[in-house]
């Protein structure tokens, strides 16, 4: 029998719910993709470009081993892009005939009554659906002088064209003509099917596609509604948008307006097609509907500190000031109010850690124009530790937070002096945050597959082990139980540690809270974890627990109310008697794992609900499993 005992020093300042906080990568890993309710991939009709090296290298796999046979897939990873059908000449404008942005694809037909187009596979249609498509098109009227590409006269027509648009079995035809223009439908549907979708004519000349759009009528401005409630469940804290690696090459002035005239982009680091329907105010928008606080990642290594200014001022400054003004004009009178901001990501590919600390200098004070009341993040992770006083002394007076990506107890406790000292000798507040963390995949018994290995750490390398790859052992029962882990480290450093970001939020091979399918959504193993800590977490203080067993990891805690905890995880298979360190607890939640290994998928699950009894001060603390007691 093991016994719990709590250590006499409580942490002294609380810490609160910020440090259950995510992060939304956009341009990675089929993120923003999944939860937003657009259907069609592609829908600029755009030349995608490939998926570079640091996409596979983190998977673990090459293109031809990103497919059904591996284990955390589901139909939210498939991409179907646009297929030639009848052998239409396929090509791009640039500059004109366009609307999403300055190209529009186009279509020519050689042979009149000859049908082609363009076809795109697994359209996951549900039954009793409503659903709008939308469609931006033309035909290539006569042309004088410099052409589709130049500045020539286009000579226009009335003269409709016939362009069938099929989904499945239902299916409507569109008059075209010279001048490009939106066309809507509206349908509904009898079966639940998965479908193609074909955009064909047969009339001899060029059809030109600015873009098409097919989703949901019952979607939220944009959002999933599946999406939303189950990122309610989750309760993130704090989000992190729009990266990552992605921020360094971000023009958020590109991604405001009427998401119909926004240029695609595509996404520089890891590769693939940034659709830009998800911008500042959608993720905005999100931030309203699921209730948790933004956090923007802006550019500085390919930006200028005076396009920050202009950033803070469209989400901050009053509709009749600055670019508060365009904000306004794009639909959203009231200000946002957004205080967090960060410092771009690993700065350490441009500058040393002197010179970083001079740009955060000189960012912050310009953007501080805008709104003297924002918090801002500097990222000393990119550099040695023992730089960090250096970097202080340069930008300590023009920063909030300090941003470390370790997260481990015995690093924290080597940060936090130098934090300290620095308050004490300046008169500051900063505070520690972790704004992108992942939990260890280190599991304290051998798995039940005895191939496991037992510490697994990424590498980098391509190699193709469906058994072995970092993304299999993420979606895990004993990832999650690792995550709540660290979840309770966060919670033990009091108020010094101030915010924490998991990464990510959805379809990121099991490093996410929820998985969307193109059918539902449902919450990952650990979004199970955060969903519980939104049920039972108030901010408080902390105190450690001895156990005297590795295998049981303990936190107590008192609320600011005065309510008492004590959170408890096994990461062992075994069953543990323990001896708690008073009378007086209940069950107040618990979650256990059917397996250390083992997931959540949309069918089945994995987690049950876990309500101990207690005799007296005895507990028997069931195998891979993670309570929250009480005291009454």
């Amino acid at each position: 029998m093991i016994q719990l005992k709590i250590l006499s020093e409580w942490t002294k300042t609380p810490v609160d719910r910020r440090i259950f906080g995510n992060f939304i990568e956009s341009g990675f890993g089929r993120q923003v993709n999944g939860m937003w309710s657009e259907m069609l991939y592609n829908r600029s009709f755009r030349i995608v470009p490939e998926y570079k090296s640091p996409t596979w290298e983190w998977l673990g796999l090459d293109k031809e081993h990103y497919d059904s046979r591996a284990p955390f897939w589901h139909s939210g990873y498939e991409e179907f892009d646009w297929e030639p059908f009848g052998k239409p000449k396929i090509g791009h404008t640039c500059g004109t005939h366009t609307y999403k942005g300055i190209t529009a694809c186009t279509l020519m037909n050689e042979v009149e009554g000859k049908l082609c187009g363009l076809v795109q596979k697994e359209i996951h249609l549900q039954k009793g659906r409503e659903y709008c498509f939308k469609l931006f098109a033309g035909v290539q009227g006569d042309i004088a002088a410099a052409g589709l590409n130049g500045f020539g006269d286009t000579i226009h027509s009335t003269q409709k064209h016939e362009v069938r648009v099929q989904i499945g079995s239902q299916e409507i035809v569109f008059g075209l003509t010279t001048v490009s223009r939106n066309y809507d439908w509206i349908f509904k549907v009898k079966e639940s099917m998965i479908a193609d979708i074909r955009i064909t004519f047969s009339f001899k000349g060029t059809m030109i596609l600015s873009f098409a759009s097919l989703m949901p009528a019952d979607n939220m401005d944009g959002w999933r509604k599946d999406v939303v409630e189950k990122l309610k469940k989750a309760a993130p804290s704090v989000v992190r948008f729009p990266g990552g690696c992605f921020t360094s090459f971000y023009n958020w002035e590109s991604s405001v307006g009427d998401r119909n005239v926004r240029e695609s982009q595509p996404s520089f680091y890891w590769g693939g097609l940034e659709e830009n329907d998800v911008g500042l105010d959608e993720f905005l928008h999100l931030s309203q509907l699921v209730g948790f606080e933004p956090q923007i990642c802006f550019n500085m290594m390919t930006s200028i500190p005076f396009k920050a200014r202009q950033m803070v001022e469209y989400l901050n400054a009053d509709a009749d000031m600055g670019m508060g003004r365009l904000r306004m004009l794009n639909e959203h009178l009231e200000p946002y109010g957004v205080k967090l901001f960060e410092m771009d990501n690993e700065p350490g590919r441009k500058w040393t850690a002197e010179q970083y600390a001079k740009e955060c200098v000189r960012f912050a004070r310009e953007m501080r124009l805008a709104d003297c009341s924002i918090e801002l993040m500097m990222a000393a992770y990119s550099y040695a530790p023992e730089l960090l006083p250096k970097m202080l002394e340069i930008a300590g007076r023009d920063i909030n937070y300090v941003i470390y990506r370790n997260g481990n107890p015995e690093f924290v406790e080597k940060i936090l002096p130098v934090i300290r000292e620095y308050n004490l000798k300046n008169k500051t507040n900063l505070k520690l945050v972790n704004t992108e963390w992942l939990p260890s995949c280190h599991s304290i018994e051998p798995f039940e597959d005895p191939h496991m290995p037992l510490d697994f750490v990424w590498s980098g390398k391509i190699t193709n082990d469906y058994a072995n790859i970092f993304s299999t052992q993420q979606i895990s029962w004993n990832y999650a139980l690792n995550g709540a882990h660290r979840l309770l480290d966060y919670m033990s450093y009091g108020g010094e540690f101030a915010l924490a970001n998991f990464n990510n939020m959805c379809n990121t091979w099991g490093q996410n809270i929820i998985e969307a399918t193109k059918e539902t959504c449902y919450l990952s193993c650990m979004g199970q974890i955060f969903a519980m800590f939104a049920r039972v977490f108030e901010p408080c203080f902390s105190a450690k627990v001895d156990t005297g067993d590795s295998r049981v990891f303990a936190l107590a805690t008192k609320t600011i109310m005065g309510k008492e905890q004590l959170f408890i995880i096994n990461h062992s298979g075994k069953e543990f008697e323990a001896l708690l360190p008073s009378k007086d607890w209940i069950c107040e939640d618990g979650l256990r794992g059917k397996g250390r290994m083992v997931h959540e998928t949309s069918e089945t699950s994995c987690i049950t609900k876990c309500m101990v009894k207690l005799e007296d001060t005895k507990i028997s603390i069931p195998p891979l499993s993670f309570l929250c007691l009480k005291r009454i």
